[in-house]
């Protein structure tokens, strides 16, 4: 890669973590490239591509606008809507070194994100976005990217904001832009991860941004975050063994990645009160005060985490963890997904293993309901559990 794409390899590897991110992927020629960073998370894809075109500097700054658009994003766009074509007939991710990677969702789920990144303007042109002909493609510069990228740092929250962008403008939304994309980003964010529905023209002014970082809100906002940063933690740990091929539960690629992508999928906000939740079940599991914990997360996702002392044989710990998790979705009638985390209790000086499991079960039958009362009386799995309610905002006051 060139550090252009290092770049933004770096940004989604960090983003969205390494599983889904793949630099330089193939396309259907052996050893031809297919994008720059392809980002591949259930059932969204995301295409890459990525041009550094240094700004001209002529007496004509309109022609030198016109080289620099079409080296840095039209070209940019070719490649894009090519991959898009090729992604809508292949099977599965071809890394770069040829190996399969994960398979692409099924053709009626797939949902496709196209993203130009041109860098090398030096803030002289402006970034022109939109539909070139066959679907939206975002193009952002290397200011705007950093900012997206860093404030929207998990695939759902990054989706999200994609989507409601490309809603906007299907409506023919007129926007007179005075500032660049990070302002953009701040109507959204102020306006609660939406732009207002209706609007016949916006006025991005190049302040919002720095007014919106500005708030108290948004401080205490970041400070909060730090404990989300546990959730992705423990997406990684999964990740690195299934990359390296040492995790032990999940026959295949696909197996063990649904249990994770699980995970990745909960945004930022859900990923602080999953951190919280996970830090203090730990703390509380050491003191041998609690055994195992469910946790419901505003995703509608239902963990439960099991930690159990050091020495006890994982083949019992996971089977726990497995009629723990059938015990939790009969408790949680709505909600469909069940991911259970077991671990040692900690103990300082020692390592730790850890398991994950997924379940999901779309019905509830009489049959299961007296699975369950009967594997609560034989074990006692959930039979009288404390509640505790929170309450959490996204953006303290």
């Amino acid at each position: 890669m060139n550090k252009a794409e290092e770049f933004v390899a770096r940004a989604c590897r960090k983003s969205f973590l390494s599983l889904w991110s793949y630099a330089n992927p193939q396309g259907k020629d052996p050893g031809k490239e297919l994008c720059d960073i392809l980002v591949l998370c259930e059932p969204d894809v995301v295409i890459f591509s990525v041009k550094e075109i240094k700004a001209g500097s002529g007496p004509d700054i309109s022609k030198d606008w016109a080289r620099w658009r079409k080296r840095a994003i039209d070209e940019s766009v070719k490649q894009i809507y090519g991959a898009d074509r090729w992604i809508n007939s292949a099977k599965y991710v071809i890394r770069k070194d040829g190996s399969p990677g994960l398979p692409f969702p099924e053709k009626m789920e797939l949902r496709v994100h196209r993203i130009a990144v041109a860098l090398g303007s030096e803030g002289k042109f402006p970034v022109k976005f939109g539909d070139f002909g066959k679907g939206f493609v975002h193009v952002f510069d290397e200011s705007s990217f950093k900012i997206l990228l860093k404030e929207l740092n998990t695939i759902s929250d990054f989706i999200t904001y994609l989507v409601a962008k490309e809603e906007l403008y299907k409506f023919g939304a007129q926007t007179v832009f005075q500032g660049g994309e990070e302002d953009l980003l701040a109507l959204y964010l102020h306006n609660g991860r939406k732009f207002q529905a209706g609007g016949a023209s916006l006025m991005v002014i190049d302040t919002l941004w720095d007014s919106f970082q500005d708030k108290d809100e948004y401080r205490a906002k970041q400070l909060a975050d730090k404990d989300s940063y546990v959730w992705d933690n423990l997406i990684e740990l999964f990740c690195d063994d299934i990359l390296r091929g040492t995790l032990e539960f999940g026959n295949s690629l696909t197996e063990a990645e649904i249990v994770v992508r699980t995970m990745a999928r909960e945004n930022r906000f859900s990923r602080r009160i999953l951190g919280k939740s996970f830090l203090e079940f730990m703390d509380r599991s050491s003191h041998k005060e609690v055994r195992s914990r469910m946790i419901p997360s505003p995703s509608g996702v239902i963990y439960v985490l099991l930690a159990l002392p050091h020495g006890e044989e994982r083949k019992f710990r996971v089977a726990e963890l497995g009629t723990r998790c059938f015990v939790a979705r009969g408790l949680n009638p709505t909600c469909k997904t069940v991911v259970g985390i077991a671990t040692e209790q900690y103990e300082r000086g020692k390592g730790f293993s850890m398991d994950a499991l997924y379940l999901t079960k779309e019905t509830w039958t009489d049959k299961d309901q007296a699975h369950l009362e009967a594997m609560q009386k034989e074990l006692g799995y959930f039979v009288s559990p404390v509640q505790t309610r929170i309450k959490e905002d996204e953006y303290p006051s």
